[in-house]
């Protein structure tokens, strides 16, 4: 039987189960029929290891102490080679001393499975689905959260870890166990097996080794999205590797995904807009070269946002700027160039605000519009920064420029490529003070704040956007990517 049809069918029968009977740990079988004379025995909750978080001046010996243990004993049950490293924050095992279960709040991420879920919180299977209510625990939806006990002895998960291995013609559990050093049965208990198993070629098994683990399927190393949970108006970073040559190829919210090689694998940058809506949606992923790759699929689910409501009245002379015949060519001509993709990042670290003094948020990102009392039918793309006409306008990190020009609607604009299909822009400005094909660098000056195009008085209107899709740019100011 498949690792995935015994957990299915497994699990199905779990769920067949009174609420309050899966809160219980798994029932073992016994050899023979339970009578009034042997009743089934339920086994003992996994034992809670007493974690201790390092604080400020303490030092090995100082820990010992307080446990009543000694430092050898204490550096054996760590792991811990070298004696001198030791830092604020640093979680410790103490021997020897029960710790307390702790309730918490876990994000589902691409990947996770109940039994790697109940491996990393030292708990089960049955305990998890219970407590979550959950229908189908084999179809879990990455950026949803459940609520886990740990018995790690915190609130974190352990480190789930190993490697992966497709099975060959010819493979059996006993050849693949001596080949790992590892007794069979271990090795079908690793996979959730029956024991004897018949393996089938193409199977994918988990090996022991140090990596982070995934159970993904077919060929693919890694696939990791985040960060989650997904929300409207945030961007999201792909990341996968796969064992075959080939580029990979996949959509996601309705959008194909551009991939660019990093490292032993590919990066994507996805963008969701304000107006995305809220729901759960398949990622889909596959790819192709010396043969087609196994199709990947996860629901992943992105959550609403409340950006607000806004209310403009604007003059008659800046109402004329609201023409449809004027601003949808202004928007073809900027997805002209928003939608250009870079295949490698020209940016490093985190964004910095293009304005530095004397600024006030005076309209954040996603803010729902309506023009002189008309309908609420389109929102801020960007984030606009209230200060004095003339104040420097900075890069936010580097790029090249690929529009320095004054349009109509958005005054004179200054949009910078950062790769990756990822582009800033820069609106009613009285000043530019760079050109088409600049290389700029982070900090750079390329303009002054104005007022010109749809404007009501001196401010910078600064946009994110991937591939023509504007995102929060305030995300960029706090967190790296990719």
């Amino acid at each position: 039987m498949s690792k995935h049809l015994f957990i299915v069918l497994g699990l199905a029968c779990l769920l067949l189960l009174p609420a309050a009977a899966l809160a219980q740990s798994e029932v073992v079988t016994p050899a023979v029929t339970p009578t009034a004379a042997a009743p089934v025995e339920t086994p003992p909750a996994p034992p809670i290891p007493k974690i201790h978080m390092v604080q400020e001046g303490e030092t090995l010996t100082s820990i010992a102490n307080d446990y009543g243990m000694s430092v050898e004993r204490l550096l054996q049950a760590n792991n811990v080679v070298d004696p001198s490293y030791l830092y604020v924050g640093q979680e410790l095992i103490i021997p020897d001393t029960s710790g307390d279960p702790f309730q918490t709040n876990y994000v589902i991420q691409l990947g996770d499975t109940l039994e790697t879920l109940a491996e990393a919180f030292n708990t089960t299977l049955a305990d998890i689905a219970a407590a979550n209510y959950l229908i189908n625990p084999q179809a879990l939806i990455a950026g949803k959260r459940l609520a886990i006990v740990s018995r790690t002895g915190s609130t974190a998960a352990a480190a789930v870890t190993g490697g992966f291995y497709l099975v060959q013609p010819g493979d059996s559990l006993l050849m693949l166990a001596a080949a790992t050093n590892m007794p069979p049965m271990a090795l079908a208990r690793l996979n959730e097996l029956p024991y004897p198993a018949q393996l089938y070629p193409g199977q994918r098994l988990r090996l022991p080794g140090d990596a982070g683990y995934q159970d993904l399927s077919g060929e693919w190393a890694q696939v990791q999205l985040g960060p989650l949970p997904a929300e409207q108006g945030r961007t999201l970073s792909l990341y996968v590797q796969n064992q075959l040559a080939g580029e990979p190829t996949g959509q996601f919210v309705g959008q194909p995904l551009r991939f660019a090689p990093l490292g032993d694998g590919y990066i994507a940058m996805i963008g969701l807009s304000a107006f995305t809506p809220a729901g759960v949606y398949e990622l889909e992923l596959g790819g192709s070269g010396s043969r087609p790759w196994t199709p990947f699929r996860q629901l992943v689910q992105v959550g609403d946002y409340d950006y607000g409501r806004q209310e403009l009245t604007l003059s008659e002379d800046k109402s004329g700027l609201l023409a449809p015949e004027l601003v949808n060519a202004e928007n073809e001509l900027l997805a002209s160039i928003y939608t250009q993709f870079t295949p490698a990042a020209q940016w490093t670290g985190l964004f910095q605000q293009p304005v530095v003094s004397g600024t006030q948020i005076t309209a954040g990102y996603g803010i729902a519009r309506s023009y002189n009392g008309g309908p609420y039918d389109s929102f801020h793309s960007g984030t606009d920064f209230a200060t004095y006409a003339g104040t420097k306008v900075l890069a936010p990190n580097a790029g090249i420029v690929v529009l320095s020009q004054p349009l109509q609607v958005r005054g004179n604009v200054i949009i910078i490529d950062h790769g990756l299909g990822v582009m800033t822009g820069d609106y009613h400005l009285q000043k530019l003070e760079v050109n088409v094909g600049d290389q700029v660098t982070t900090g750079q000056i390329i303009g002054e704040v104005g007022s010109t195009g749809l404007s009501t008085g001196p401010h910078l209107h600064w946009d994110v956007r991937i591939l023509n899709t504007p995102v929060n740019p305030l995300q960029w100011l706090e967190q790296p990517f990719p």
